[in-house]
């Protein structure tokens, strides 16, 4: 599997909301909590051990904007920060906003079912309207 093969599942061209030297920021597909998203690396990288030097120093600065944007538009209490790389053999980073309670927003009720344990991998479906929607708010957010 090719970068370009691994990226398309994550569909950037469609929901990449905020793109950096080295990372893009997508919202993932799979909404298991509220502003869900993928940081991808722009080039394919095999083990976490073989990140740059760069990639590795730009990463607080992708996650404090996340952290900042997910805040001001939902809320967001704590954070969750995942690199399984088990399905997607390349390095990427999972990352959940985390809520005490329910939010609002999309039109949707949103709950935090895992929390406060560690966010949990659900099979969720999220329609393409609702990521869209996602996509365009966070996108808007200036920090």
């Amino acid at each position: 599997m090719t970068a370009l093969e691994h990226w398309k599942k994550f569909r950037p061209a469609e929901l990449t909301v905020r793109e950096f030297d080295h990372w893009l920021v997508v919202v993932r597909g799979k909404q298991v909590t509220l502003g869900s998203v993928v940081f991808l690396p722009k080039r394919a990288i095999p083990a976490l051990g073989e990140m740059s030097h760069d990639e590795s120093a730009e990463m607080p600065t992708v996650a404090r904007w996340f952290e900042r944007v997910t805040k001001e538009l939902y809320g967001a209490e704590r954070f969750n920060y995942v690199a399984a790389m088990m399905k997607d053999p390349f390095v990427h980073f999972h990352a959940f906003p985390r809520y005490s309670s329910a939010r609002s927003a999309h039109d949707i009720e949103w709950r935090d079912e895992a929390w406060p344990r560690v966010i949990e991998f659900k099979d969720v479906d999220t329609s393409d309207e609702v990521l869209l929607d996602i996509h365009r708010a966070m996108s808007q957010v200036e920090v």
